[in-house]
């Protein structure tokens, strides 16, 4: 479907809003757009993760916490404790990080959509 008939049928005021609100470029397009550019101007570009944060969605439940990173689905931890979680999730990014060649971009904060029972923490592996 074209993005005007959609933002029409979403009854958005703008196909600009539609874009906005439920487009997102993902990490293997950008990756490729920028392999076109480098093979068009013989720059390289790249993008740089180190040192930013990642989203970790944390759940206060009865037993502990419930942590798990949108950016790394394989990710989800259950501990007795917030810290406890945090500190888990924090190893498994950095061990994973290292098995990417081009690990992904953090998902912008305002992008996840946090649960009432839950909190958004930012967490650097590096």
């Amino acid at each position: 479907m074209d993005y005007k008939t959609l933002s029409a049928i979403l009854g958005h005021y703008s196909v600009a809003f539609t874009m906005d609100t439920y487009v997102h470029s993902m990490d293997e397009h950008k990756r490729n757009e920028m392999n076109k550019m480098d093979d068009m101007f013989g720059v390289q570009y790249s993008i740089s993760v180190e040192n930013q944060p990642y989203p970790v969605l944390c759940t206060i439940i009865a037993d502990g916490c419930i942590a798990h990173v949108p950016d790394f689905p394989k990710i989800a931890v259950h501990t007795p404790t917030l810290d406890a979680a945090l500190l888990e999730v924090k190893q498994q990014i950095q061990k994973v990080l290292h098995q990417y060649k081009y690990p992904p971009i953090p998902t912008r904060q305002e992008q996840i959509d946090v649960p009432d029972n839950s909190v958004l923490v930012l967490v650097k592996a590096g």
